[in-house]
């Protein structure tokens, strides 16, 4: 949620399943190395993310499997 996570937070995901998951973004999200903001991500079955905030309103993700 936005506002929740300050500058220097990261959090990682694991999707500890065989099936893709979506992650629905409230703040705006990158993903590292695209320069368009997502709404929504996909994490790949038995994929990891991590993502980075700069404010409490914007992060960067990355990871394998996160699309």
């Amino acid at each position: 949620p936005a506002s929740i996570f300050s500058t220097g937070d990261a959090i990682t995901i694991i999707n500890n399943s065989g099936s893709d998951q979506t992650i629905t973004c409230s703040v705006t999200t990158y993903l590292a190395g695209d320069t368009s903001s997502k709404s929504s991500l996909t994490l790949k079955g038995r994929g990891v993310a991590t993502f980075l905030f700069a404010s409490a309103t914007v992060c960067y993700g990355s990871g394998a499997g996160l699309e």
